[in-house]
This record gives structure tokens, C-alpha cells and sequence, in this order.
């Protein structure tokens, strides 16, 4: 193995289990008033601009069903949880139902390891647009940061892949890298995350900032360093507190977005 091949291989590694939520904040612990455990909280700046969901809001109101295609690489498919059902889009699909009972939710997973903007711009024209989703959450950047990729293509992929979800009529989330301590001091996802923050600013391009919120749970000790032991329990909570506040901005999203259409 090539010296960067091998640098590649750990920052994936530590991208994974370099950080985890502490062992107290897990199973029964307090939920807020916005449905979100306490662990899982972040500053009201961090993810109260998120836009509303016209095309999502109307089929739930006209057809009291929502389809959400998830698409990106190794958190979205759920790489390091406990089992299938631990996986952030699984999560999301079950809270979902429980904030909108009376709304058929269908989550399709098109997660998979080592998935470039590129390489997801192909598969959106083809899987993302046979599910026929409402909602399309695209999680992307960590790749081309880990491989140090052209910075000039990724905002083009970016570019394409939204127009390709703009013409078939859906809403658009886009979920920036994790971020874990060990990976900063290695990788710059910085110019990446500033691409997505541009692409942001285009009218239905929202952004769920999960770096900062990572970060932030860093920064306030709710992460501390994984054993091999707790690397899976600390994915799975990492997963449940990025479904969790994902459902929040989705439910109310739905709301400013039905509020908007009456």
C-alpha cells in the first residue's frame, strides 16, 4: 500500500471512530419540546434557516405520503453502525412516522462507500429519479476532501446533480462532511463545505451544516475518543442524533412549506 493510499485508508477509519457521544447521553435519555434528545441539541443558528418544502409539502397534504431518496457515501450507508435499521436514513424514515402518524413515509437508501459528486450525478439521473422522491437528501464532499480532489469539478457535479433534482420537481437537502478531531488536523474540507454553502444559496438548495453541528458537539465535550469497543455504539448514537435533527427541520420545513401554499 502507497503511503497515501494508507493516509486515505485511516482518515476513513477515523472519519468512522474518531469520535463518539459519550456513553451517558444514550437510551432514555430527556427529549425536548422539538422532539430532539438533549444530547442532540445545537444552537437555534445552526439549522433554523433551513428553508421550506413546497413539492414535499403538497404530496403530504394531497396524498398523505412523502418519498425521500438519501444518496451519498460511507455515513449514508451506514458504515460502522450496529445493523441496517442503526443507519442515519433508517432512523430518519422511523421518526418521521412518529411526528407525521398519518403520512405514509418511504425512505430509499442509495448510500454506498466511495460515492464522488460525480460518480452520485449519474446515479441520481437513474436511481434517485426511478423512486420518484419528493425529498432528496445528499450527503457529499467527505470523498473528494479525503482524496484532496479538484476542487474546480466539484462544484460542477454539485451544479449538475441539482439541476437533475430540480427537474424532477423535488426538494433538496444537502449534508455537508462529518467531522471528527482527528480527521481536521489531516484533511481540509473546508473548500468543500464553502462549494456546498454557495450551492446553498440557490433558490430550494438547503443545507444541513453537519460539520458544524459535529463540531459543536465536540467542542461541548458531548464527544470523546472511541475504544474499538464502543465504536459501534458510538456510530449508532452519532446516526440517531443526525436523524434526529433532520426529522426536526423536515417537520418543520413541511409546516412553513403547507403554510406557504395556502
Amino acid at each position: 500500500m502507497t503511503a497515501g493510499a494508507a493516509l486515505r485508508s485511516l482518515a476513513w477509519a477515523l472519519a468512522l471512530a474518531g469520535a463518539v457521544l459519550a456513553t451517558g447521553a444514550s437510551a432514555g435519555t430527556s427529549v425536548t419540546a422539538d422532539g430532539v434528545a438533549a444530547q442532540c441539541q445545537v444552537p437555534d443558528d445552526l439549522i433554523a434557516d433551513i428553508a421550506d418544502f413546497p413539492h414535499s409539502a403538497r404530496h403530504v397534504i394531497e396524498n398523505r405520503r412523502l418519498t425521500i431518496a438519501a444518496i451519498g457515501a460511507a455515513s449514508t450507508a451506514g458504515t460502522g453502525a450496529s445493523s441496517p435499521a442503526a443507519a442515519w436514513p433508517s432512523r430518519l424514515g422511523e421518526l418521521l412516522s412518529q411526528r407525521l402518524n398519518s403520512t405514509d413515509i418511504s425512505i430509499v437508501n442509495l448510500g454506498v462507500r466511495g460515492l464522488t459528486a460525480r460518480r452520485a450525478v449519474n446515479r441520481i439521473a437513474r436511481e434517485v429519479a426511478a423512486a420518484k422522491p419528493d425529498l432528496v437528501i445528499w450527503e457529499t464532499g467527505t470523498v473528494e476532501a479525503v482524496r484532496s480532489e479538484d476542487l474546480d469539478e466539484f462544484p460542477q457535479a454539485l451544479m449538475d446533480g441539482m439541476d437533475l433534482i430540480v427537474a424532477m420537481k423535488a426538494d433538496l437537502i444537502l449534508v455537508s462532511p462529518q467531522y471528527a478531531r482527528e480527521t481536521e488536523r489531516m484533511i481540509n474540507f473546508q473548500p468543500y463545505i464553502d462549494a456546498m454553502q454557495q450551492a446553498a444559496g440557490l433558490p430550494g438548495v438547503n443545507l444541513f451544516p453537519r460539520h458544524a453541528i459535529m463540531r459543536y458537539w465536540a467542542e461541548h465535550d458531548r464527544l470523546v475518543p472511541a475504544t474499538r469497543v464502543e465504536m459501534t455504539r458510538g456510530n449508532d448514537q452519532i446516526y440517531d442524533c443526525i436523524a434526529q435533527l433532520l426529522a426536526d427541520v423536515i417537520d418543520r420545513g413541511l409546516r412553513r412549506g403547507a403554510h406557504a401554499a395556502k
